[in-house]
């Protein structure tokens, strides 16, 4: 049984959880870390790690209320891994949850769906009726 890869939230970084046995990332809350290398470097190492089993499979849900263009560069990296092992046959499925009201967010996530090849993505529109 692997151990769950988990950061709690903090005022500038995100809760993290990168769940083995399930298949499934959590990444939410805001992200504007002091040392960006710092906090994400170890979970691409995890996510690296989550690969090397070759029927891994994820699903990644990114609930971001804020994020720097710092935090922008790692969350393509981290895509770019995941779409690069969907690639290789992992069924690997990204939902983007945007607030119906933050255009920036929401635009963001339009272009990074373009970017990517083999990733099922989903934008997701938080709205006052199915917000949490």
């Amino acid at each position: 049984m692997t151990v769950p890869f988990i950061r709690e939230v903090t005022t500038r970084t995100p809760r993290v959880e990168l769940n083995h046995e399930a298949g499934q990332l959590i990444i939410e809350g805001e992200s504007y870390p002091e040392d960006i290398t710092v906090f994400y470097d170890p979970l691409i190492a995890a996510l690296k790690q989550h690969f090397t089993d070759k029927n891994a499979g994820l699903k990644c849900v990114i609930n971001l209320s804020y994020f720097n263009s710092s935090s922008a560069r790692q969350l393509m990296d981290i895509l770019d891994i995941m779409d690069k092992h969907a690639k290789e046959g992992h069924p690997v499925e990204v939902v983007w949850c945007c607030d119906e009201d933050d255009d920036i967010t929401h635009e963001f996530a339009e272009d990074i769906s373009k970017e990517i090849e083999a990733i099922r993505f989903e934008i997701r529109l938080i709205t006052d009726e199915n917000r949490g």
